[in-house]
């Protein structure tokens, strides 16, 4: 069974990438009015509603932007006992990247956001969609935390809503998704990433203990 879902999660890996560089190249050929679902699908090689379950138009298979998630590899390397800046800040940058495709497209998207600046907007949506799966997850794990239940009488947090501290935490880590994308935007891979994140929370907390 294991072995079956590999080959069908590469295969769909598969058509997503064929569809998305069919849409990317019709688009920086003939402009984002001339990109066209049905011929797009002919050329990944599948039908126009395959193209359907894949993308919701014809904007995100140009982007090559799906929806994000909270894989379970990412759950089990999230510690809500550990440092919550870090860890908030790496859970949301690896969820950021289940958005867009792999680093081998990187080079493709950038050449499209340059091309066509205004559809960063969309982008964009995408983003505020990963900062609301990030919150659900750390409000969550926070309020069943040791760290919360068993906060003292002087904490920090002492009288104020669980709700209110997460999206605190998570709108935080929101600013170091800003610094990572405007430090890597022509080289997007996973390592210059978060080597990037790592420097962004460094000067941060430098930031911090000029203003607090």
């Amino acid at each position: 069974m294991s072995q079956l879902l590999s080959l069908r999660d590469r295969k769909r890996a598969e058509t997503w990438a064929a569809l998305h560089a069919a849409a990317a190249r019709r688009a920086l050929k003939d402009g984002l009015e001339g990109v066209n679902v049905e011929v797009v699908a002919d050329e990944a090689g599948v039908s126009t509603r395959t193209f359907f379950n894949y993308f919701p138009c014809k904007e995100d298979a140009v982007l090559g932007l799906t929806e994000p998630s909270v894989e379970p590899a990412m759950l089990e390397a999230f510690d809500i006992e550990g440092d919550l800046l870090t860890e908030v800040s790496r859970l949301m940058l690896s969820v950021l990247r289940t958005i867009q495709g792999g680093d081998d497209s990187a080079e493709l998207r950038g050449r499209i956001y340059e091309a066509y600046p205004h559809l960063r907007h969309r982008r964009y949506q995408y983003i505020l969609k990963v900062e609301q799966l990030v919150l659900e997850t750390v409000r969550s794990q926070l309020a069943d935390s040791r760290r919360w239940r068993e906060q003292p009488a002087n904490s920090p947090w002492h009288g104020h809503d669980v709700d209110d501290v997460a999206f605190t935490i998570v709108l935080t880590a929101s600013t170091q998704m800003r610094y990572v994308m405007q430090k890597t935007w022509s080289t997007p891979t996973s390592t210059a990433q978060f080597q990037a994140l790592d420097q962004g929370l460094e000067l941060l907390r430098d930031v911090f203990k000029e203003l607090l």
